[in-house]
């Protein structure tokens, strides 16, 4: 009987393996300010066994007030878009993370100014699991906390779903990453809902802009050098505009205060 009760538990276990199911959360910007004080965006992360697929700032999540809002956003004769407008800044594709656990590849685009695209190998998180436990919507959830990039962060995941994803390239702690903020909360993720199983396989591969033809995906060392010119750039106008405007500093500000990462 043991031996049947086993079997039919690690059939159970597959079976629900084989699934796709997603989790929706709600991701605050606070760049600059911190404190979770920022613009609020719709996100999901979807998941199998050994894929991921997050999406965030795209278009359809959002209602048209947001939407009206984020098209009020200024952008310079270089591209980029001022971050100190109000509204979202969205794309018809949005942001995007791919995880594939089995390849132990991640791709990844984001808007900034323009559409950018990478390929890197699946990071890993030195995840510290703690005694600190709490209910988040039906689950019972577990912290854990792990420095990445420059940022340190404490994640709140459930065995309860039993796959390695979370949102954003969050990933590697035993169950799903339903909650998550940076130390200082520039960046954060709030469980809002889950969905499972989902009846339509997914497709668990980038999407491409309208206007993106022949993209090329960039390497992790060649985005370093890209975030790096981007902000050496963006200071020296601060510099030349400083110029007509006397008493104006221009500051430049460390790498994190820029982009998720920092590689300084």
């Amino acid at each position: 009987m043991k031996n049947i009760f086993t079997i039919l538990l690690i059939t159970f276990f597959n079976f629900n393996y084989a699934q796709d199911g997603i989790v929706y959360y709600e991701f605050t910007d606070a760049f600059g300010v911190g404190g979770a004080n920022g613009e609020v965006y719709n996100a999901y992360t979807m998941f199998t066994k050994d894929k991921s697929f997050y999406v965030v700032a795209k278009d359809s999540l959002e209602n048209a007030i947001s939407i009206s809002k984020a098209k009020a956003h200024y952008q310079n004769s270089s591209g980029s878009y001022n971050k100190t407008s109000s509204g979202l800044i969205l794309s018809p594709q949005g942001n995007q993370v791919v995880c594939n656990y089995a390849t132990k590849t991640l791709y990844f685009n984001l808007q900034d100014g323009n559409q950018v695209y990478v390929k890197e190998v699946l990071p890993k998180f030195n995840w510290k699991i703690t005694n600190q436990k709490k209910k988040i919507g039906p689950f019972n959830c577990i912290l854990g906390t792990s420095t990445f990039r420059g940022r340190k962060y404490y994640a709140w995941y459930t065995p309860e779903i039993a796959v390695f994803s979370g949102p954003w390239k969050l990933n590697g702690l035993p169950g799903m990453i339903l909650e998550a903020y940076d130390e200082d909360k520039y960046v954060s993720w709030n469980f809002k809902k889950y969905q499972y199983p989902i009846s339509v396989r997914q497709n668990y591969t980038i999407r491409q802009g309208k206007k993106d033809k022949n993209v090329n995906f960039l390497t992790i060392d060649e985005f370093k050098v890209y975030c790096k010119n981007k902000i050496e750039s963006g200071y020296e106008r601060m510099i030349l505009i400083a110029k007509n405007y006397p008493g104006m500093t221009p500051i430049k500000g460390p790498m994190s205060s820029h982009y998720f990462e920092s590689f300084e």
